[in-house]
C-alpha cells in the first residue's frame, strides 16, 4: 500500500485519514517514529510521562498480541485505568487484536454498582488494568456478580524495543462495520446503554473534525477530559494519532483544582486547540488569579472548543473579558455539538469566526416553537450557535410528536443521519429502534438518530442552536420551559452559587399542578452564607426566576455535594435528582 520510501507530510496526512485509527498509528510510527505524540502533566503541571508514535505502537502491539493469545476475537475487554498514558495503548491493543474495548471510569464505592451493571450488560469476561490497581479491582468486585473477571496486567506486558512497523502494517484488515468499542452512556437512568461504535464511525468522525476545523500535524492540543468519556477518547486521544501532532494531557481533577494549569499548558506548548464543556470556562473565570497567569500568552489558541453542555453567551463574554489581557481572542471560541451516539462530533465552526448568538422572544418560543426577535433585547433569551453541521451528516429538526420536519428558525428535536452515527445499543434492540432508527417521510431509505436534544437551525446562518433536553422539559401553564435556563437564572442570582451546582425539575403537587423544584449544591462557602443570610438568598433566587421566566419556584432545596448526582462528564442528572426527591432520599440542609 505504501512504498518503502520517505513519505511527505501531505502524503502521510492523506493516507492516515483513510485508515482505521490503529492503522494510522502504524503508518505514523513508520514515517516519524521518534516524534512525540503525548505528554502527560502531573498535579502541579509538570511533565510526568511521554510517548512517541513508535513507543505507543510497540506497547499497543504487545498488548494486542497478549490479547490474541487468549480468548477469541469479539471478546469484550473492560479497561480500568487512572488518568495517564497507559490507557491508550490498552485501547489500541484491543483494536489491533479484534477485541471490543469497553472504557470505564474507575469504580468508587458509589460507582461500583454502575460498573457491575456495565460488566454484566457487555458480557465481558476479561478486564485490563495497570499492575498497581489489580489488587484493588479484584477486592472491589469480590462480592459482586462480576467477581469472576479474568484480569490482565497491562503494565506487565513487555514491548519489543527492536520492533519497527513495516509499511504493510498500515494495511490492517479494515471492516468499516466492524465493532471497535462500546461507549457506555453516563446517562440519567439506572441502566447504562452501550453505544456500538464501529471502526468506520471512528474514521469518519475523526476526518469530520480534521476537515471542519482545518487541522494538521502542527495543530497541537491540550486536553483534560477523562479518557472513558467520548470527548476525552475521540478528540483527546485518537484525533492526534490521525493528525500526527503533539497532544498534552492532564487529569480532570488537576484541571478542576487549578484551571490556571490548563491555561499555562496551552501557553507553554503553544497549543492551537483546547477546550471543554461550558462549565470549564466558568471555572476558569471563577478561579481567575492574575498572579498564576503571569507570562501566559494565549495568542496561539486558535480553537477554543465549547461543547458537551449548554453554551452560554455570558460565559464566553466573561472569559474573554478576563483573558484577553493574556492574548486570548474572542474569535477563537468555537461552540460545537456532539454526542456518543454520533461517535462524538456533529457540528462546530467554521473556525476563527465571530460566535453567533440569537436573541429570541421567550413567549413565542415557548408557545409556538418559533424563533422571533423580542420587543426589546432585555426581554429576549439568548442562544449560542453550535456551528455548522459537518457536510458528512444531515441534521433535521423534527416535531417530536408528529415526526414532521420543522423549518428554519423553528424548534424541534435534533435528528442526525450519517456514517458517524452508531449502529445501535449493545443487546438493546428496543432502545436501538426507538432512538437510532427513526425515519422521515421526506427522506425515504434513511434512518436517523433521535438525539433527545431540542434545537433549531438558523434561517440565515445555517448554524445549529441547542435549547435543552426533551426529557427534562418542564410544561407549565401551556409553556415549554427548559430547566437549563432556570438553573442559569438561579446561579446568576448570587455570587454564592457556582456553575454546575443546581438541578431544576418538576413534579405534580397535591392539586395536580406542576411544582418546580430547585436542588442547589452546598459547598463550604455557601454553607457559611446560608447560616447568616438564608432568607435574602432564597428571596433573590425566587425573584430572579420570576423576573426571567414568569414562574414561581415551588421549593428550594439545599443539598450536600454527595447528593448532587452528575454524569462522569459533569452534567447534572436531573432525572436521578427528581427520583431521589420523590423517594425522599435527598439529604436536605435546613438553613
Amino acid at each position: 500500500m505504501f512504498a518503502k520510501t520517505e513519505m511527505s507530510a501531505a502524503e502521510t496526512f492523506s493516507a492516515a485519514g483513510r485508515l482505521p485509527v490503529h492503522g494510522a498509528l502504524a503508518l505514523r510510527a513508520w514515517a516519524h517514529p521518534a516524534k512525540r505524540l503525548f505528554t502527560f502533566l502531573d498535579d502541579e503541571g509538570e511533565e510526568s510521562g511521554h510517548l512517541s508514535y513508535l513507543d505507543l505502537w510497540r506497547h499497543a502491539r504487545a498488548i494486542g498480541r497478549a490479547l490474541s493469545a487468549r480468548g477469541e476475537a469479539g471478546e469484550r475487554v473492560m479497561l480500568f485505568f487512572p488518568p495517564g498514558l497507559d490507557f491508550i495503548a490498552a485501547f489500541l491493543g484491543c483494536l489491533m487484536s479484534g477485541r471490543i474495548a469497553v472504557p470505564i471510569n474507575l469504580p468508587t464505592r458509589r460507582r461500583a454498582d454502575r460498573c457491575v451493571k456495565i460488566i454484566l450488560d457487555s458480557g465481558a469476561t476479561a478486564a485490563m488494568a495497570p499492575s498497581s490497581l489489580i489488587g484493588d479491582m479484584i477486592a472491589t468486585f469480590a462480592e459482586t456478580e462480576a467477581a469472576d473477571l479474568n484480569w490482565i496486567e497491562s503494565t506487565a506486558v513487555a514491548a519489543d524495543p527492536r520492533e519497527i512497523p513495516e509499511t504493510a502494517d498500515a494495511q490492517f484488515d479494515f471492516d468499516p462495520n466492524g465493532l471497535a468499542f462500546l461507549q457506555y452512556t453516563s446517562g440519567s437512568t439506572s441502566s447504562p446503554k452501550g453505544v456500538m461504535v464501529s471502526h468506520g464511525n471512528i474514521s469518519t468522525n475523526l476526518r469530520m473534525m480534521r476537515d471542519s476545523w482545518a487541522l494538521d500535524h502542527e495543530s497541537d492540543m491540550v486536553f483534560w477530559q477523562p479518557h472513558h468519556h467520548d470527548m476525552g477518547l475521540i478528540l483527546g486521544q485518537l484525533l492526534p494519532i490521525v493528525l500526527g501532532n503533539h497532544s498534552v494531557l492532564m487529569a480532570p481533577n488537576t484541571f478542576v483544582r487549578q484551571p490556571s494549569l490548563w491555561l499555562r499548558a496551552i501557553s507553554r506548548y503553544r497549543a492551537k486547540l483546547a477546550g471543554g464543556p461550558n462549565f470549564a470556562y466558568d471555572l476558569a473565570v471563577e478561579r481567575y488569579a492574575p498572579e498564576k497567569l503571569q507570562g501566559v500568552d494565549l495568542s496561539c489558541w486558535d480553537i477554543a472548543l465549547n461543547g458537551a453542555d449548554m453554551v452560554r453567551a455570558t460565559t464566553l463574554e466573561r472569559f474573554h473579558a478576563l483573558h484577553h489581557a493574556h492574548g486570548f481572542r474572542a474569535e477563537s471560541f468555537l461552540p460545537c455539538f456532539g454526542l456518543a451516539e454520533a461517535t462524538l462530533y456533529v457540528s462546530g465552526g467554521p473556525r476563527q469566526r465571530k460566535t453567533r448568538v440569537v436573541t429570541a422572544d421567550p413567549a413565542i418560543l415557548e408557545q409556538e416553537g418559533r424563533v422571533a426577535p423580542p420587543a426589546t433585547p432585555a426581554e429576549g433569551r439568548q442562544f449560542v450557535g453550535c456551528g455548522e453541521p459537518s457536510w458528512e451528516v444531515e441534521v433535521a429538526i423534527v416535531d417530536p410528536e408528529t415526526g414532521r420536519r420543522r423549518g428554519p428558525d423553528e424548534t424541534g428535536e435534533v435528528w442526525i443521519s450519517g456514517k458517524s452515527v452508531a449502529s445501535g445499543y449493545w443487546r438493546n434492540e428496543a432502545a436501538t429502534s426507538r432512538s437510532l432508527r427513526a425515519r422521515l417521510d421526506d427522506a425515504p431509505g434513511k434512518t436517523f438518530l433521535r438525539t433527545g436534544d431540542l434545537g433549531f437551525l438558523g434561517g440565515q446562518d445555517k448554524q445549529l442552536y441547542i435549547c435543552g433536553r426533551l426529557k427534562d422539559l418542564i410544561i407549565c401553564d401551556g409553556r415549554n420551559l427548559h430547566p437549563e435556563d432556570i438553573e442559569y437564572s438561579i446561579v446568576e442570582a448570587s455570587d454564592a452559587l457556582k456553575p454546575q451546582s443546581c438541578a431544576v425539575f418538576a413534579h405534580d403537587d397535591a392539586n395536580e399542578k406542576p411544582c418546580i423544584v430547585a436542588a442547589i449544591e452546598v459547598d463550604r462557602d455557601l454553607k457559611r452564607r446560608l447560616a447568616a443570610e438564608a432568607k435574602p438568598l432564597q428571596a433573590a433566587i425566587r425573584a430572579a426566576v420570576a423576573n426571567d421566566h414568569g414562574v414561581t419556584l415551588g421549593r428550594i432545596l439545599f443539598v450536600l455535594p454527595s447528593n448532587m448526582r452528575k454524569t462522569t462528564s459533569g452534567k447534572i442528572q436531573r432525572g436521578v435528582m427528581r427520583r431521589l426527591y420523590l423517594d425522599g432520599e435527598l439529604e436536605v440542609l435546613q438553613p
